[in-house]
């Protein structure tokens, strides 16, 4: 396999950036499609067009890197980077905040200013104090909101990835009984069960006269 050669990277954003750009060049763009692909079967589709467009495609991009093992390869993009020495290796933090990332849907607790957000994950419990990167600002989050996507512990707080899938806050309830249902089976995958929330959600931005408590409530096999 080829070796990566990383640009200088300062955030996790530029990290992945260059995880993506490296990805391509080694393994070809047929993985990259492919990867797509299989995203849109199991997340739900979007189109350039689609308002929410960028977001799922930062949020498929997170997936590539950081869940998606490489066809023909035991380790995901990032990790086959991760094990690689190199004069342009990234710094030791960032490596380290994208090897503790942590995939799921969150509740947000509390807000300080636009400066920082605590929220606690659905699915352990456990809590995060999120700064926003760079030039960035948590405006638009109100607390109870709730959201899937990536976090990276990085020391003292962590960093929110740019894919986000908002779900409607009046259905949270639902969103916990699907949880605690989903948990309670013997096979229960958590991936798929976040792949099918983020189904969901986009089923109900497409239907929303339909009302988002009817379709998730529908979907998820809840009430």
């Amino acid at each position: 396999m080829k070796s990566f050669s990383l640009q200088t990277t300062t955030t996790t954003d530029q990290l992945l950036e260059s995880v993506v750009s490296q990805s391509e060049a080694v393994f070809g763009k047929d993985a990259f499609v492919k990867a797509k692909e299989e995203f849109y079967i199991r997340f739900g589709k979007v189109f350039p067009e689609d308002p929410f467009y960028e977001s799922r495609m930062s949020y498929f991009l997170d997936y590539f890197v950081l869940l998606r093992p490489v066809p023909g390869h035991p380790k995901t993009p990032f990790l086959c980077f991760a094990g690689q020495d190199s004069p342009n290796q990234a710094p030791a933090n960032l490596v380290l905040a994208l090897e503790s990332f942590r995939n799921s849907i969150f509740e947000v607790l509390s807000l300080v200013g636009t400066e920082e957000m605590n929220v606690s994950d659905l699915r352990t419990g456990a809590s995060y104090k999120l700064r926003p990167k760079g030039d960035e600002s948590f405006r638009g989050f109100t607390k109870g909101a709730v959201f899937q996507g990536f976090v990276f512990p990085c020391e003292d707080c962590a960093f929110l990835g740019n894919g986000l899938v908002m779900h409607p806050q009046q259905v949270l309830g639902f969103i916990k009984k699907f949880l605690k249902n989903a948990t309670k089976s013997m096979d229960f995958d958590e991936q798929e069960a976040l792949a099918k929330l983020a189904f969901v959600q986009l089923k109900s931005l497409r239907h929303h006269r339909a009302g988002a408590k009817r379709i998730y409530g529908n979907e998820l096999g809840v009430s």
